[in-house]
Parts: C-alpha cells; structure tokens; sequence
C-alpha cells in the first residue's frame, strides 16, 4: 500500500506543473522556464543522492565513456524535447490537452521497445495503440482548425514521443544494473544544458515580480517531489503497475486543479480523447504485469 501512496503523491505533484505555467503566464519564456526545471530540480536530486547516500559513493555517479553518447541522446529527447516543448505547450493550449495528450508516451515506450529492445507487442497493445489514436484523434483533429491550439498539441504530443525515448534508455540501462538516481540525474543535467543552447533563438523574458520566483521553485521542487517518490514507489510496485497509477492521478490532477484554479473548461472531446489515452495506458500496463508474471515462472 505504500507504494501505491508514493505513486498517488508522484501523480498529484507532477500534476501541479501546467498549473504553475499558466501562473506565471508571460514572465517567463518556454524555454528559459524549462532550464530553471531541469537544473533546480537535477541539483535537489544531486543533493538528495549526497546527503542520503542512496549511490555507495560519488563515483558511481559517473559515466562510462561508452555510455556517455546514449545518456546525450537520451537528455537530448527525453529532456530537452520532452521537457521543452512540454512546458512550451501549456503557453498555447489549455492543461488539460497537455496533460492528456503528453500520455501517450507509455505506448511510443512499448513501441520502441518492440523496435530497439526485441520486446513482443502483443494484441492488447496493439488494441492500445488504435485507442491512443483515436484519443489523439479526438482532441487534436477537433482543433486543427484553431491554429495555436493545434500547435499546442502538437508540441504535447512530440513531448510525449521524447518522454517514451528517455524511457526506453531508462529501461535498458537498469537491466545493465545502473542505479535509478543515476539513469535519471544525467539525462535531467545533460537536457537541461542543451536547453540552455537554444536561449539565444528565443526571445527570453524574465520578469522576477511578486510571486514569479516561488512559482519556479514550485515546478522546479514539485518535480523534483514527483522524481522522489516515483522512485520509491518502483521499490514495491512494479514499473507496469506504476504507469497505471500515475497515468490516472497526474491528469486528473491537472484537469481538477485547473478547473479550482485556473477556472479553465473541460471540452467534451477532450475528456474522451483522455479517457481514450487513459484506457490504452491500463491496457498496457496489465500486459506488462501479464508479461512479467509469465517470465518469472
């Protein structure tokens, strides 16, 4: 039951980032907001892993020369697409089309899996890709005619494709026994640095005014909670169940705190297109666990 609690609070704080977004609205531009996340949150867990000695010691935080390429190419898409363009996505479309539709990366994960990893998809995932579809369809075919709204979604959707491809290293590097802490710190500290070289193309904005810095602590130290306690709750929960839990509480939580806070509507089509993506995640989810079950016999 513990687990499932740490996987609830993954949920619920990951689910808080749109919200501090759209607070901070203009003051701050996409991209430069997104350095501020992955560096704030990548030193709090470089603290962590210190203080707490969850790595035996500093070094085995370092990186092979053989694996530096891959942890680049994972910080490259996982962070500073995933990331990037999913904090860009909440300045033109609502937090719910965001959150809803970043959630197709458990299925781009399987996908890549199937294609780089050798792992069988079976008849549920297939099942579970045609819904992802057609709850993409639903939501962003509904909007194509709204210009900034279709390019919010998009940017949500090839955020949610970079999520998937820093999930697919994430997998293979812990069935070669890397630790989580460090399979997760350098992607966050790599990305982060490559968002910083796309500053200059951006007209940056930066305005430090009333409550602008404590909401970028918040996204930088509610990430950093959502980091945390995912990875205590893989130590009981297997990861396939942990991707169910976390894909139903991280968008309810969105939708809910933006209709609390943020006074946003809820269209029809977007919340079957969620409850789509949704639906397809649990699909996936229960055939992992099939699939584990299976193997360990």
């Amino acid at each position: 039951m513990k687990g499932t609690t740490y996987l609830i609070l993954t949920g619920i704080f990951l689910g808080t980032i749109g919200i501090w977004v759209k607070l901070i609205g203009g003051a701050v531009s996409p991209a430069l907001l997104a350095v501020f996340r992955t560096l704030i949150s990548g030193l709090l867990i470089f603290l962590l892993i210190l203080f707490t000695k969850e790595l035996k010691t500093l070094e085995t935080l370092g990186i092979k020369k053989k694996n530096l390429l891959m942890f680049m190419v994972a910080g490259f898409f996982g962070v500073t697409i995933g990331f990037g363009f999913y904090m860009m996505s909440f300045y033109y479309v609502p937090v719910s089309n965001a959150v809803v539709l970043v959630y197709i990366y458990p299925l781009v994960t399987a996908l890549l899996s199937w294609a780089f990893l050798k792992e069988r998809i079976t008849k549920q995932e297939a099942l579970a890709v045609i819904l992802v579809l057609l709850g993409v369809w639903s939501i962003y075919g509904s909007e194509m005619n709204m210009a900034t709204n279709a390019f919010g979604n998009l940017l949500a959707i090839l955020a949610g494709c970079g999520y998937a491809i820093l999930f697919v290293f994430i997998r293979h590097f812990e069935k070669k026994g890397l630790p989580y802490w460090k399979v997760t710190f350098w992607p966050i500290v790599i990305g982060g640095l490559i968002l910083m070289l796309f500053l200059p193309f951006e007209p940056v904005a930066f305005l430090p005014t009333g409550n602008i810095p404590l909401y970028i602590l918040g996204i930088a130290f509610f990430s950093f909670l959502g980091y945390v306690f995912y990875a205590k709750g893989l130590k009981s929960i297997r990861a396939h169940n942990a991707v169910i839990t976390v894909s139903l509480t991280e968008p309810l939580t969105a939708i809910i705190l933006a209709i609390i806070i943020l006074s946003e509507p809820i269209p029809q089509y977007v919340l079957i297109g969620g409850a789509l993506i949704i639906l397809a995640n649990i699909l996936v989810g229960k055939e992992h666990r099939k699939r584990k079950l299976k193997n360990s016999k």
